[in-house]
C-alpha cells in the first residue's frame, strides 16, 4: 500500500502543474486577445485620426492593462512585461502629441508584443528545446 501512495501524490503533482499550466496559458490567450482587441480600436481611432477617442480608447486599455499586468507577472518574464510597458508609455505620448505616424508605430510594436507573449510561454517543443 505504501509504494501506491508514492505514486498516487506524483501523480495528484502532475495534474496539478498539468492543469495550472493550461489554466494559466487560457488566461494568458484570454487576457492578450482583450488587450490586442482593445488596442485595435486604439489603432483605428488614430488611424482616423481622432485624438479624442483614441485617448479615450487608450484610457480603456490602459486600465485593462493595468489589472492583466499583475496577472501576467507572475507567470511571464518580466523583460517582457517592461518592455510592453515602455510600448505602452511611448503610445500615450504620441497620442497626447498627436503624431500620427510614431503612433501607428509604436500601436504595432505593442500589438506585436500582447501578441508574442503568450504564444512564448506556450508549452511547445520549439519553446522547450
Amino acid at each position: 500500500m505504501r509504494k501506491w501512495s508514492g505514486w498516487l501524490l506524483v501523480l495528484a503533482i502532475a495534474a496539478i502543474v498539468t492543469t495550472g499550466g493550461i489554466l494559466s496559458q487560457r488566461y494568458l490567450d484570454r487576457s492578450a486577445y482583450d488587450l490586442a482587441s482593445q488596442l485595435e480600436r486604439v489603432q483605428q481611432a488614430v488611424d482616423h485620426r481622432d485624438w479624442r477617442e483614441s485617448a479615450d480608447s487608450f484610457v480603456a486599455l490602459e486600465k485593462r492593462w493595468n489589472r492583466v499586468h499583475s496577472n501576467w507577472a507572475l507567470i511571464t518574464d518580466h523583460m517582457e512585461l517592461d518592455n510592453l510597458e515602455l510600448s505602452l508609455v511611448r503610445l500615450q505620448e504620441f497620442i497626447e502629441s498627436r503624431d500620427e505616424v510614431n503612433a501607428r508605430v509604436e500601436a504595432g510594436e505593442a500589438m506585436d508584443m500582447i501578441r508574442h507573449i503568450p504564444e512564448r510561454e506556450r508549452l511547445t517543443w520549439r519553446n522547450v528545446f
